[in-house]
Parts: C-alpha cells; structure tokens; sequence
C-alpha cells in the first residue's frame, strides 16, 4: 500500500474526511444549549482541580460537581473567578444533560456555561457560545479545504478514467 493518499482512495478519503468535519461542526452547533435548557446553582467554591482541558469545582450546599472547558473559556476570565471566589457566592448555570467524567477524576461533572460570582455576572451564556463558535469553526474551515481538495482530486481522476468521444473517420 505505498502513498495509498496518491491514489483514487486517496482523493476519496479527503472529500470524506472534509464532508465528515463540516457534519461536526454542525452537530457541534447543534449540541449547544439555549437559555431555557440550563439550570443553575450557587453556593460557594469548596474544592477546584485545575487541568489542562478545564477546571473542575464543587460548590458548598450542592451535590453536583461541575467542569468549566477551557473551550468556552478563550479569555480565562471564568477560571480566574471561580478560583477567586472562595469567599464569595458563585451562581453557574449548567446543562442537566451534558455531562462528563474523566479519567483522572472520580464522578461525573456537568459542563459550566455561565458563572456569576458575587451577584456580578462574569461571563454570559452569548460570550460562552461565541467561544465554541471560534473553535467549531476550525473544523469547518478544515472540512471545507479537505472536501475542495479532495472533490477537485476525485474529478480529475474520474476526468482521466472517462472514455474519450470516438473519432470520425474522414470520408
């Protein structure tokens, strides 16, 4: 199987991957919460694991735990207030549904997209969005270049395969 992304199977595999990530980012957009959808709860920070992906947090007075993704947090301005809120009232809103547990942490945590900290709100569920949205759209620009480059690749193969029209015989 040498230089198989040469081949015609090639040129199908990059139109399919291309096709693949543009259906990603719109099941991405899709999987987004509306307002209605979150819940909330408060109470104050009474243990936070930073990690690479995110922060993961419990509060005081409440039986969830809760993880806010670096990916909806671009500025850190969220993980900067729930880091800083030992002493003070934390409001997040979170969606019921989505829920993960990781590997390295006992438990299953609820995706975090909004925090109020002290009656002050420190990010909407708008400026959350618009975050993913930055990120989402990185799989569709690469879906869009691999979908082009590999349907320009496929045409030229099935350009080079489709028989020629005969030729007339000059009387």
């Amino acid at each position: 199987m040498k230089n198989w992304f040469a081949s015609e199977r090639g040129a199908y595999f990059f139109l399919l991957l291309g096709i693949g990530l543009m259906l990603l980012f719109v099941a991405l957009e899709r999987n987004f919460p509306d307002a209605a959808q979150l819940e909330t709860a408060s109470g104050r920070v009474a243990w936070s694991q930073p990690a690479q992906g995110g922060l993961y947090f419990t509060l005081d007075g409440d039986e969830h735990r809760f993880v806010l993704f670096a990916k909806g947090d671009s500025d850190q301005r969220l993980r900067a207030a729930i880091a800083d809120a030992q002493a003070y009232p934390v409001k997040v809103s979170y969606h019921p549904g989505q829920v993960s547990s990781p590997g390295f942490l006992p438990g299953r945590y609820y995706a975090v997209y909004g925090v109020t900290v002290g009656g002050k709100e420190v990010s909407s569920l708008s400026t959350v969005r618009g975050s993913y949205r930055r990120d989402n759209l990185i799989a569709l620009a690469m879906g869009v270049l691999f979908a082009a480059y590999g349907g320009r690749r496929v045409w030229n193969f099935r350009a080079a395969v489709a028989p020629a029209a005969p030729r007339r015989r000059p009387r």
